[in-house]
């Protein structure tokens, strides 16, 4: 029963702990064997437990400063710039100061005061205090107060949110290495010519015979540097479509995504919204490709790949949006394919323009970005019937994580609270197939 919750402040509950930097000045200070976070760290989607941030420290850097290496299932919380950031640590870590950490007393776990933070985000900022910028104090986190039930129901409560957020990770990883994939079969067929160079060789085939013959068995000069034999150098806007024209009424309500909707990494755009369209940004259709033309949207990588959309609806969104569209019979994965590529993505920053600040590629440098076209077009046929599937399932996996965040997001406050019991939760699931 909700009676058996006891209410305590934060500093009865866990020891609170600061982190630290030791002098930049020093680089024996870094690289070392200690794994250390700041809140960049899990500033972008991360794991609920958390191994190690971009950077480390050396022994001599731990002990240069106040840092100091925190146990495993610590609560990584940060506490400025921004607030709120949480983490569980899975290995032994430090963190910089702009974490306040905290290590459970017995009695009390990791996770479930791991979601208690997040559930609890609002409450967090209004203890923040300070002019310049706001900074959540061990001693204000302290005081806050808080209410849990016993371990075991505490336990049972983070099992429970934490199998929801174990099924979206799981599905974030394997959207991630069919992405991996079908990046590498790109790159070898058209930027490395890896089947060509392998004949050149006098390597074994590695793949079907039927695709194998379409590559001729030598490179040849050109513009961009040696292609095989047949192919041709052409303009993007000879394969692809750039910002290709789409009807839309003003006021007329359609799907809409802005900028904060579009990942730096992955193809699945953000949930879009249902508004009015303004009568101006650019338009698109499920298989259309989203690229990020202004500062620093571009350089961060904002790129998405639209496949969610109602059946033949026409999205709209920023005017700081161009969009890519595969022309027939080119794959429509291809245009967000080479949205993500390397070398595209150098030449489109280096072609931008403008004042600092606001600096902008226009659709005309992406349109003449000159691409290799194959002699035949079969290859085509045979790349999307590789990698269609593969964008498919992405796609799958983002609408089912959607339903897991919603559904995660609504047990969340009422677990956490009490209002809702572990076994109505647990039937809750099994109702929805979750």
């Amino acid at each position: 029963m909700v009676s058996e919750w006891r209410e305590y402040r934060i500093g009865e509950i866990a020891e609170i702990v600061g982190g630290s930097t030791p002098s930049t000045a020093d680089p024996s200070n870094f690289n070392g064997e200690i794994p250390w976070l700041t809140p960049k760290d899990l500033s972008g989607p991360h794991e609920r437990y958390v191994s190690r941030g971009e950077r480390n420290l050396s022994r001599k850097g731990l002990e240069s400063c106040s840092a100091q290496q925190l146990p495993v299932g610590t609560v990584l919380l940060t506490s400025r710039a921004p607030i709120g950031y949480v983490a569980i640590a899975k290995t032994p870590l430090a963190t910089n100061q702009g974490f306040r950490n905290l290590i459970p007393k017995p009695g009390f776990d990791s996770d479930f005061l791991y979601y208690w933070l997040r559930a609890h985000d609002e409450e967090l900022q209004r203890h923040a205090s300070g002019s310049t910028f706001q900074e959540l104090t061990g001693s204000a986190l302290a005081q806050i107060r808080i209410r849990l039930p016993l371990l075991a129901e505490q336990r049972a409560i983070a099992h429970i949110l934490g199998t929801l957020d174990d099924k979206i990770e799981l599905n974030r990883r394997m959207n991630e290495t069919l992405e991996e994939m079908a990046r590498a079969i790109f790159k070898d067929w058209f930027v490395d010519f890896g089947p060509t160079r392998a004949k050149m060789e006098g390597r074994a085939p590695y793949l079907s015979s039927d695709i194998w013959s379409l590559f001729p068995d030598r490179l040849v000069d050109s513009e961009l540097g040696e292609i095989p034999e047949g192919w041709k150098i052409v303009p993007l806007a000879s394969l692809i479509e750039v910002n290709p024209p789409e009807q839309l009424k003003r006021g007329m309500p359609a799907p809409y995504l802005n900028m904060a909707s579009i990942p730096t990494t992955g193809p699945n755009p953000e949930p879009y919204v249902v508004r009015e369209f303004s009568g101006s940004g650019v338009r698109f259709r499920n298989g259309d490709a989203l690229l990020a033309r202004i500062t620093p949207c571009l350089e961060n990588g904002k790129s998405a790949f639209v496949q969610n959309l109602p059946e033949d609806q026409v999205g709209w969104g920023s005017t700081e949006f161009i969009v890519l569209r595969s022309r027939p019979p080119l794959p429509k994965a291809v245009a967000y394919l080479i949205a993500r590529d390397p070398a595209f993505r150098a030449n489109a920053i280096r072609s931008m323009t403008g004042t600092s600040g606001r600096q902008r590629v226009s659709s005309d440098a992406i349109a003449a970005y000159p691409l290799p076209q194959p002699e035949s077009d079969t290859l085509w046929s045979h790349l999307n019937n590789l990698i269609a599937p593969m964008f498919e399932r992405i796609a799958a996996n983002g609408r089912e994580n959607q339903t897991l965040v919603a559904t995660r997001d609504l047990l969340l406050p009422k677990l956490i609270s009490g209002e809702l019991r572990v076994k109505d939760a647990e039937r809750f699931l099994r109702e929805r197939g979750l």
